[in-house]
């Protein structure tokens, strides 16, 4: 059984926590890259599932080629191995070197999933290209909840309530939110596909 959908409180540790894994795929990576906070922990003051979320922003497009990997199936864990050119396999391998599981893919074409949940350090790591919509999206939901505290406050609640109703699964979870992310996401500037999907 999956590891059930548990919301905390704001930990004004997270930020800190961020910069450390921040400081470690940086040194693995290079300095070419921004690596930012994104999700709820990157909002201070609402709860939360304690899982640092990670995006970094690349600029060349060979490094989040997957097309000679094996996708993965969303809701597992086991690890995808990387394949294809020596860029991504190198990118990969060094972001998988910071203790994380690669997962490719993991159901968002364009995207690089990592995990880890070991340790008291859970983190995931997002690789996208810098005109990928994801990147565009996750920034702007971001300042949309820093800069709007009713909003913040009305997501975190949401989130407390899903998290009793789906405690069991977080797909569902995950699928619920869906409504609330899309509103911020109109209001907000999102260029996501899926925004405009039955409008």
């Amino acid at each position: 059984m999956p590891d059930p959908v548990i919301i905390v409180d704001y930990d004004p540790a997270w930020p800190a926590q961020f910069e450390g894994e921040r400081g470690r795929l940086a040194a693995n990576l290079g300095s070419a890259f921004t690596i930012e906070h994104i999700g709820s922990t990157a909002v201070p003051g609402i709860a939360a599932k304690p899982v640092i979320d990670i995006m970094i922003v690349v600029d060349d497009d060979s490094l989040v080629d997957t097309s000679n990997e094996v996708e993965a199936v969303p809701g597992e864990h086991s690890p995808i191995e990387p394949a294809g050119n020596a860029a991504h396999v190198g990118f990969v391998k060094a972001v998988i070197a910071c203790d994380f599981t690669y997962r490719g893919v993991n159901g968002l074409p364009g995207r690089l999933y990592f995990f880890r949940h070991a340790d008291g350090r859970s983190a995931h790591v997002h690789v996208a290209h810098r005109d990928f919509w994801f990147v565009n999206d996750q920034r702007v939901f971001r300042e949309w909840l820093c800069d709007h505290p009713e909003d913040a406050q009305a997501y975190e609640q949401l989130k407390r309530d899903l998290a009793q109703k789906y405690r069991d699964d977080r797909i569902a979870y995950t699928n619920a939110k869906g409504d609330f992310i899309r509103g911020i996401l109109l209001q907000a500037g999102g260029v996501g596909p899926w925004l405009r999907e039955g409008l």
